[in-house]
């Protein structure tokens, strides 16, 4: 499935999973095509645009380290032996350190504060985790899907799996409608993994939802579905209002919070959260989702954005290239140009998290003294202490403009607006415009 663009590829795979009734498969009451349509949807859009992988696989040998251990061993217990009620539940990725000495989540803070006793699950970053926390009563949420998917791979290395033809076959469909046979082994293996962990994550979900008096629940991520789904089912099962916050870049061509219509839309509402709350009334416009959709702003990145803009010194000679992970070769390609165009500017070249492990793609950068390398940094002071700034497709350039005084030059791509900033496809035509600003 070959495309020429982004939107046009999402549209033709909603189209495709519409005509061949992919939403329509179960199993005992599991729908199949929930637990792939991500990793499906991403192989097509990689494929089709030639993108590199966003993230990097997570590095096992981190499971077997002492941190994360203990952070597992006190996940069980609490699964165990805990019996403390709870008024909300939070699954949450983001970590930041605070004045303090300890790590936080200023994404979720806003919302944790409204509650007085929330019960948090967060994910580790590649198998590590930021401590020590600041709230002391969080546990570990790798816990509930590593445990879950262990049982089931032993379940079916015993030969004790069932369904593996029906499973087979609808994966066989999966690849012929989309045309990606060499993707059936792995596309496969995932289905009938994540198809024989769902009971084992809802005995986890049942167990976390009679202990949640509040019956609300923030789901990090959940629009993405597989795990995140049947979480989200499950819950709503349980009587629990579940919601997701807008954390990044939503749009037409976002295959997570766009679905198809009819009966196909009233199957993913089941695994979608009830309600998804936006940064503004644009991302609104931009998304078919069946989640009622509401906009609330970003307290977390204004406050940030507040404290930069007043306590950060622009560098006039500094150029901020903010990459990806999807399109790393092509931003570094920028990022060599500029350096030797600009001998005299500091390039200062902002990693996403998820693309840092890929240390191949970028080395080439370290021969540039000119080039600055930043990996975990604070994205808000860097985009604060820079006038021009060059990205892709990244939510960040839509932040830039919150900014006071920022250029903000685009890599061509039909994901981001023409309005917010300047749009080149040649590092010549980047050049000219860094030179003459209009």
């Amino acid at each position: 499935m070959r495309m020429v663009s982004n939107n046009t590829i999402l549209e033709q795979f909603i189209e495709i999973e519409s005509n061949s009734n992919l939403w329509n498969y179960e199993i005992n009451g599991i729908h199949l095509w929930p637990l792939i349509r991500t990793d499906t949807f991403t192989y097509v859009n990689n494929e089709s645009k030639g993108y590199c992988a966003a993230h990097a696989n997570t590095n096992k040998t981190n499971f077997l380290k002492p941190r994360f251990f203990m952070n597992a061993l006190k996940t069980q217990l609490f699964f165990i032996a805990n019996k403390a009620d709870y008024d909300s539940l939070f699954t949450t990725t983001k970590r930041y350190l605070s004045e303090s000495g300890r790590y936080n989540d200023c994404f979720y803070e806003p919302y944790m504060s409204l509650f007085s006793k929330p019960l948090i699950f967060e994910s580790s970053y590649q198998g590590q985790t930021k401590q020590p926390w600041e709230k002391e009563e969080k546990y570990l949420f790798d816990f509930i899907v590593l445990s879950s998917a262990v049982k089931a791979i032993i379940k079916l290395q015993l030969k004790q799996g069932k369904y593996e033809k029906e499973i087979s076959e609808f994966t066989l469909l999966v690849c012929q409608s989309f045309s990606i046979p060499d993707h059936y082994p792995q596309l496969n293996k995932i289905l009938d993994r994540s198809f024989h962990s769902i009971k084992y994550i809802k005995s986890h979900t049942n167990k976390i939802s009679n202990r949640l008096d509040g019956k609300i629940a923030f789901i990090h991520c959940a629009s993405y579905l597989s795990t995140h789904g049947e979480i989200i089912k499950s819950l709503k099962e349980n009587g629990i209002t579940t919601i997701e916050l807008q954390h990044g870049y939503v749009g037409k061509e976002h295959h997570a919070y766009n679905y198809p219509t009819g009966d196909a839309q009233l199957i993913a509402k089941e695994y979608l959260p009830d309600y998804y709350l936006t940064f503004g009334k644009y991302w609104n416009e931009q998304i078919q989702t069946p989640s009622k959709v509401v906009t609330v702003g970003n307290p977390s990145f204004n406050s940030s954005r507040d404290y930069h803009d007043k306590n950060c010194t622009v560098d006039p000679n500094s150029i901020l290239i903010i990459s990806q992970g999807t399109v790393t070769p092509k931003m570094v390609k920028i990022a060599t140009y500029l350096s030797k165009e600009f001998p005299e500017r500091t390039i200062i070249f902002k990693l996403h998290p998820g693309e840092v492990p890929f240390r191949e793609r970028y080395e080439e950068l370290d021969q540039y003294e000119n080039i600055l390398i930043k990996t975990y940094d604070d994205i808000y002071e860097l985009i604060a202490s820079t006038k021009i700034i060059v990205g892709y497709n990244s939510t960040t350039l839509f932040e830039a403009m919150a900014y006071t005084d920022k250029r903000i030059l685009v890599l061509q791509n039909n994901s981001i607006p023409d309005s917010i900033g300047y749009k080149f496809s040649a590092c010549e035509e980047l050049r000219d415009a860094i030179l003459n600003p209009k």
